[in-house]
């Protein structure tokens, strides 16, 4: 089949057998805006990545987080709350009264002390000793004698010597507890300061006791704003126990998460800017040398973030942070200055590194062509 392409209908497109025809105008370009819609929506995810990878090369932008300095107030000891001074949101000074802790053990303690004879103590006690040696020798005295009247008995032959045995067995067991008592009062005689030394032990005691119950109470070590309280009235709380967070009066410190190829950026003094949640961009600087690295926070990374581990940037904002984003761990994104210079260095490294290739394959590639 031959097929011409200078037929009378190419040549007149509008004449049909002598007669003039009229077409509609043609649709071709909205076919062609369709297609470049939807040739756009698939490469789409393509150039967004793209995008991506072009901005991080060109501008370094860094997660952050907000820190507050915070004050941690904590129980002392063991003990129950009696009373909160102060709530969330409360401004306080140095010294002022937070939280009143009670220990009840202590203070049952304290008045059975304080119950307790202190100079009647040695009076009694010669007392009760004049009634245990009097009581004594009375046992001795009627056991003397059931002895004598027993063996009388046996030379009459009305009782057994096993009996007389026996009430001198219990006569020697008197004599015996006689003995024991007579020598404790010796050795009680021996350190006559046994009694001053116990209400010496009494009085420290109470004086230990005061001084922890008045210890209890919690007062603020430094000027700021209770941020969170954390027990009520009437709760056991242990030694050690979270009580409060006070935020001090101080401009906080914003933590950046810096990715490692970035050390440059790390500088003492580096200017950058934040980015704050309402869109506002801040100024700021970098206050401290990179000391440390750790694991960037889960809801700070990107779906796209080179590593998870990040150098720990602190940087402090250049005027004072206005009191609504004063947030503790509030998250922000940083945007520091592109070094130009540094840009233009690595991409002519690059280059250069690229021709250096290309010059060393192109000889082999020739060796090859004349085998």
């Amino acid at each position: 089949m031959k097929i011409r392409f200078d037929s009378r209908k190419e040549l007149s497109p509008t004449q049909e057998q002598g007669l003039s025809v009229l077409y509609a105008p043609g649709k071709r370009v909205a076919f062609r805006v369709r297609w470049y819609l939807i040739l756009l929506l698939v490469a789409s995810p393509l150039l967004w990545l793209g995008g991506k990878l072009a901005y991080g090369m060109l501008m370094i932008d860094a997660p952050a987080q907000l820190r507050l300095p915070i004050l941690e107030v904590r129980a002392r000891d063991a003990g129950r709350v009696e009373q909160l001074f102060v709530t969330a949101g409360e401004q306080v000074r140095v010294d002022q009264p937070l939280v009143n802790l009670d220990n009840p053990e202590w203070r049952a303690r304290l008045s059975q002390l304080a119950a307790m004879p202190t100079n009647t103590v040695r009076a009694t006690d010669t007392k009760l000793d004049g009634r245990e040696r009097q009581l004594l020798r009375t046992r001795i005295g009627r056991a003397e004698q059931k002895v004598q009247t027993l063996e009388d008995m046996v030379i009459s032959g009305a009782v057994s010597r096993g009996e007389v045995l026996a009430a001198q067995s219990e006569l020697d067991a008197f004599r015996a507890d006689l003995l024991a008592y007579e020598r404790r009062e010796q050795q009680a005689r021996q350190s006559p300061l046994s009694v001053e030394r116990e209400i010496l032990q009494q009085n420290a005691e109470q004086q230990w006791l005061k001084t922890r119950l008045a210890a209890l109470s919690v007062k603020a070590a430094q000027s700021g704003r209770v941020a969170e309280v954390l027990v009520n009235p009437g709760e056991n709380v242990g030694a050690g126990t979270l009580l409060m967070r006070i935020e001090r009066l101080e401009e906080p410190l914003l933590w950046i998460y810096l990715e490692p190829l970035n050390i440059s950026y790390a500088a003492i003094g580096q200017p950058l800017r934040v980015r704050m949640p309402d869109g506002e961009w801040l100024t700021a600087h970098v206050v401290q040398a990179v000391d440390s690295a750790g694991r960037t926070p889960t809801v700070l990374r990107g779906p796209f973030a080179a590593s998870e581990m990040g150098l720990q940037v602190a940087a402090r904002f250049d005027q004072p942070l206005p009191p609504r984003w004063r947030i503790d761990q509030l998250p922000v994104n940083v945007r520091f200055p592109t070094d130009w210079q540094e840009m233009v260095s690595t991409s002519r490294e690059l280059i250069e590194g690229i021709a250096d290739f290309i010059a060393m394959e192109r000889p082999a590639t020739a060796a090859q062509g004349n085998k």
